[in-house]
């Protein structure tokens, strides 16, 4: 094998990064060869975790608190949607955060009880 012809490296051959796009993964023939079932295991995971919807108003929850640059620390955040652009919140303080990789991260949605107006006839 050479180093100059990329086309001849196959998933048995040890790819670490799981970003390959669904449309490839789609293409793959079946495989027992367990590297390449965890590979393609940890794509289809990657691909899941970037899919997932953020509301304007959602409460989420991260696995690990994240320090930021103002020695603030936190795991839980409102999300306020602006456009395309997601700023976190600090449900305390009100204070606005962002957080690379968002999407990448593990973290889920915390429920949040709200209350409904309540309307006479």
């Amino acid at each position: 094998m050479s180093s100059t012809n990329p086309t001849r490296l196959t998933e048995n051959m040890g790819p670490y990064e799981a970003e390959c796009p669904a449309a490839i993964l789609d293409l793959l023939t079946a495989t027992e060869n367990a590297h390449a079932l965890d590979w393609r295991r940890r794509c289809r995971a990657s691909l899941e975790r970037k899919s997932r919807k953020l509301a304007d108003g959602d409460r989420i929850r991260l696995s690990a608190t994240i320090t930021f640059t103002d020695g603030h620390e936190g795991s839980e955040f409102l999300v306020e949607r602006r456009g395309r652009r997601t700023v976190l919140r600090d449900p305390t303080s009100g204070r606005g955060y962002r957080i690379s990789r968002l999407m990448q991260r593990d973290w889920t949605i915390v429920p949040v009880t709200r209350v409904h107006k309540t309307r006479f006839c």
